[in-house]
């Protein structure tokens, strides 16, 4: 009966040995290593990071370098490229250099990189992590807030796409609608300039028929009146008739010359110029003005209208008139709807992001001023660097980068002995949209920051959430006072 017990006593305690040299081994194996990347380690035979080597488990943080990058010594200071992982529950991890395992110094706040012994270090993550947790707390809330701004803009920039497409598809129509429109305007345009041409001709060569007619008709008064008068005077008489006196008289007028035929061609030629300009501008030739102005009395009330006034001309020069204006007008939407036209295919055919989230970026510009610089960037645009009223190109827009985590413009104003002007927006979630800060960390290359509710991404902010739950949760596995 006493052997059988002490034999029992013996196997618990061979038992509770192995378990605590297996923990601590599990523990010494697994040191420095990351929780995300502990399945990398579970397999028996394990390649180096870099695929140089393999290496077996028993290996694993065995005091000896077997990969040159270090992987088989995540715990250890025998690698030189090693790095060491600090959980630093209740704070944030951080990576150290292999260097510092052991070193006698506490450089992880929960102590782990000092685990042989030589030095006490104390667990001050909770208290040290207070301000980061605080921290983290606003930048949920932040988020949390940026991410329903986002869900909203994302939704009225999608709404603002279909609404131009449908407006560019509609001005199309309307493009071509107007340009078989114009097309006919021009034609009978053309047509009625060359009917206006051939009417002048016409009536040019009708007042030259009616002039040559005059003339002659005049001629053969004249001759004959001098022949009757000769007749009966016979040569006999010295004093002249009483109409050789009127007809001497006439043709000494003051103001007129003496030769009837040269004379009178001329004036119906320049009567023949007013007359034509008349019938286009619309006015009346002093002629005309009175022989169809009527007197005050026989105008009132009297709607006759006045002699000498052609129907058809009227209306001929109403309907050019008319023609005229509506090519005039239609030639002028034409412009404006292909000018539309041409400003909406531009701006649709950039790449707005995953849900179109940057659309209303493209009409928007952003300003901050710092020392006598004032930076503007306009999306899609360009970026300037203005002082007074210089103004430095920093670079044209180009794409974005990094998951549209950035905007880069390129290309801008030259540098004296240096590139071409650049500049890297990187974008920040914050509740409002805000260039916030500018530098230029290396020649005519400069960083800029923006803030805006565009970038408060919902993936971001539920590893944010697990990030703080897990400071807290890893804690309160620990058994902290405060919890």
């Amino acid at each position: 009966m006493k052997v059988n017990i002490l034999f029992l006593l013996f196997s618990l305690l061979i038992t509770n040995f192995s378990l605590i040299s297996s923990t601590k081994s599990s523990f010494i194996s697994l040191l420095g290593v990351a929780p995300q990347d502990e399945n990398y380690f579970k397999t028996e035979t394990i390649k180096c990071r870099n695929g140089s080597k393999k290496f077996t488990r028993a290996q694993l943080n065995d005091d000896f370098c077997d990969c040159p990058d270090g992987t088989d010594e995540p715990g250890t200071s025998a690698c030189p490229h090693g790095k060491f992982y600090c959980v630093n529950v209740g704070h944030l991890p951080v990576s150290l250099h292999s260097s510092k395992v052991n070193d006698g110094i506490c450089d992880c706040c929960d102590g782990s990189d000092e685990y042989d012994g030589e030095v006490k270090c104390p667990n001050t993550c909770w208290e040290a992590g207070k301000v980061t947790r605080d921290k983290l707390k606003k930048k949920i809330d932040i988020y949390k807030e940026g991410v329903t701004i986002r869900k909203k803009e994302v939704e009225q920039a999608k709404q603002a796409i279909v609404k131009d497409k449908e407006e560019l598809s509609k001005l199309k129509n309307n493009e071509k609608s107007l340009k078989g429109l114009v097309k006919n305007l021009k034609a009978r345009k053309e047509q009625i300039k060359a009917e206006e041409k051939e009417r002048l001709v016409k009536e040019k060569e009708e007042m030259m028929k009616m002039a040559a007619d005059d003339k002659s008709d005049d001629e053969h008064k004249e001759s004959s009146s001098s022949t009757t008068l000769d007749s009966e005077n016979n040569g006999l008489s010295d004093e002249p008739s009483v109409d050789q006196q009127q007809k001497d008289e006439y043709e000494n007028t003051e103001g007129l010359p003496t030769d009837g035929s040269e004379s009178t061609e001329g004036l119906l030629r320049e009567e023949l110029g007013r007359l034509v300009a008349s019938r286009w501008t619309g006015e009346k030739t002093e002629h005309q003005v009175e022989e169809v102005s009527p007197s005050k009395d026989n105008h009132e009330g009297n709607n006759e209208i006045p002699e000498g006034t052609d129907d058809k001309d009227h209306d001929n020069n109403d309907d050019a008139n008319r023609v005229r204006k509506d090519y005039e007008d239609s030639t002028t939407r034409l412009s404006d709807i292909q000018e539309r036209i041409a400003s909406l295919t531009e701006k649709l055919k950039h790449d707005f992001g995953m849900e179109k989230e940057f659309y209303f970026y493209y009409d928007q510009c952003f300003e901050t001023k710092q020392d006598k610089y004032v930076y503007k960037v306009c999306p899609f645009k360009d970026a300037s660097q203005e002082e007074g009223y210089q103004i430095t190109q920093l670079g044209q827009w180009e794409k974005f980068e990094n998951s549209y985590g950035t905007m880069l413009f390129s290309n801008g104003d030259g540098c004296w002995n240096g590139p071409d002007r650049s500049v890297k927006v990187k974008l920040r979630c914050g509740l409002k949209t805000e260039l916030t800060d500018v530098k230029e960390p290396s020649r005519c290359e400069y960083v800029a920051l923006m803030s805006t509710p565009i970038h408060c991404l919902e993936g971001k902010l539920e590893e944010l959430e697990r990030k703080l739950e897990s400071m807290y949760n890893e804690q309160l596995q620990g058994g902290h006072d405060e919890l």
